[in-house]
């Protein structure tokens, strides 16, 4: 049993001196921000000349930290960012009680985005020499992730052309309108009559004698007595007599509010409007899943329609390295195909961005750089085996130079695009086999590569690219993976991410 209640002082308080103190100990920005301490940020300093007579510059440190805290708690946006540095305390920590504003946050992201691919290497680093990237079985896998651009952007190259076409037209059209008109002016020059010499002060003064006179005659003029026609009358009339019928309109409507106010202080319920009556709502629900239902069907029929015949190339005009993809569960994006390599104890080790829907030729890519990670951060150690789906399943996969490897040989023989007697997808297909201790090793891929695709869609919210282009989405998810491996240390040394 309480013996009273905390009392809430809203008044006045100091907060520490120190900002340190601001922050349990523990806290996931102090690991942040000494893991961030021992990393060279030459090249980030690198993008700024100093010495100038302008304002100062926002420390680079300072907004790589940042940015990898925003990120780590599913902020992306810089307005976003911005208002945190001045509500939240994790943030006001970071940036030394010096709130950056939106557009210095956009800037460096984008000035400073090709140097995220070596805070990424630095981060795994880090993680490999605190004991962390189980390389005994690496995962590879890919998933699809939103660009900033609108899939009805798309339009084919013969589309594009006409488009550039008509306005190219319109423009020599305008061009060939102004130059009969004007010939060799621009057409905002001066008349004669008024440009600069004595003739235009004279012609001035003289307007403004004829203006002044003018007005004085008004002044001593009698107003002569305005006549009404038989018809302006007659229009007169009938307006009055609208005006008349509205207003008493409005007296009846608000008599009527006036009853309905009684009726309800008397305990009788007030009738309601048409649209919210329970079985009018019933009725637009109904309409609303008959129309989903319909749009749904009619896609079915429209995919079957076009299944087998040949794709259209087209071209985003928003974000032209993007493309249309297909999700696993239905449907479309407008985006890309980022890739990872995931060791056994869910670190990202490896990263890339395609943009090609098809998994099948990233799998030779991402080995090699998952081999070349393992090396350099911990030499001497080998990968024992790679997993990958039925997505990269191809005679090139299974047959290139590098570490084991299991891949889902799929059931449909056209997903593979390879023919079922193939000897090495045979081969791999007797491998996978239910019941062999190769099948119970592949079940290892959807608790590793899997998981760590959802915790960055789903707990860091990160779904959608924040840049357009091919290079800007590389950068960025190197950036993203960067924040995850840091989520991951903290977990491995037991620290609360909030």
């Amino acid at each position: 049993m309480a013996r009273d209640f905390i009392a809430v002082n809203r008044g006045v308080a100091l907060m520490p001196v120190d900002m340190m103190d601001w922050l349990p100990k523990d806290h996931f920005v102090f690991m942040l921000l000494d893991v961030l301490q021992s990393a060279d940020m030459s090249g980030f300093e690198a993008q700024y000349r100093l010495g100038g007579a302008g304002r100062q510059a926002y420390d680079p440190n300072m907004l790589v930290a940042l940015l990898v805290y925003a990120y780590s708690q599913g902020v992306v946006s810089s307005r976003q960012i911005e208002q945190k540095c001045h509500t939240d305390v994790a943030f006001r920590v970071i940036c030394g009680n010096s709130p950056p504003d939106h557009c210095a946050v956009a800037r460096f992201r984008q000035r400073c985005s090709r140097q995220f691919a070596s805070l990424f290497e630095h981060v795994l680093g880090v993680c490999a020499s605190m004991g962390m990237m189980k390389v005994g079985v690496v995962s590879i896998d890919g998933t699809k992730i939103g660009a900033r651009a609108s899939s009805q952007a798309n339009f084919t190259p013969d589309t594009v052309r006409r488009i550039a076409e008509e306005v190219v037209a319109e423009a020599e059209r305008v061009d060939a309108a102004e130059d009969a008109e004007f010939g060799d002016r621009c057409g905002d020059e001066l008349p004669d009559e008024w440009k600069a010499g004595p003739g235009r002060v004279a012609k001035i003064r003289a307007l403004a004698d004829k203006r002044r006179r003018a007005e004085q005659a008004l002044e001593h003029a009698t107003p002569a007595p305005v006549k009404t026609s038989k018809q302006d009358a007659k229009a007169l009339a009938v307006a009055d007599r609208k005006l008349n019928i509205a207003r008493g309109a409005l007296e009846h409507k608000i008599s009527l509010a006036e009853n309905d106010r009684q009726s309800s202080d008397t305990g009788r319920k007030p009738r309601k409007p048409v649209k919210e009556l329970a079985r009018v709502v019933r009725a637009e629900q109904r309409v609303v899943e008959t129309e989903t239902r319909l749009a749904s069907v009619k896609a079915e029929v429209e995919a079957k329609q076009n299944r087998g015949t040949p794709k259209r190339k087209v071209v985003n005009l928003s974000d032209p390295d993007s493309s249309l993809m297909p999700l696993r569960g239905g449907g479309w994006v407008q985006g890309y195909n980022p890739q990872l390599a995931v060791s056994d104890d869910h670190l990202v080790i490896a990263a890339d961005v395609t943009t090609s829907s098809s998994d099948m030729g990233s799998f030779v890519p991402m080995m090699g750089l998952a081999v070349a990670a393992v090396d350099k951060h911990t030499p001497g150690t080998q990968i024992g085996v790679i997993l990958a789906d039925a997505g990269y399943c191809s005679e090139t996969a299974l047959l290139a130079d590098g570490p084991d490897r299991l891949i889902a040989v799929g059931r449909d023989p056209a997903r593979n695009k390879a023919p079922r007697s193939n000897p090495a997808i045979l081969a791999m297909g007797e491998r996978l086999k239910p019941g062999t201790p190769e099948r119970e090793t592949y079940k290892r891929r959807a608790a590793t590569v899997e998981t760590v695709i959802g915790n960055v869609k789903e707990t860091m919210g990160f779904k959608r690219f924040t840049r357009r282009g091919l290079q800007a989405a590389r950068d960025e998810w190197m950036l993203v993976t960067a924040v995850f491996n840091l989520r991951r240390l903290a977990a491995y040394q037991g620290i609360a991410l909030a």
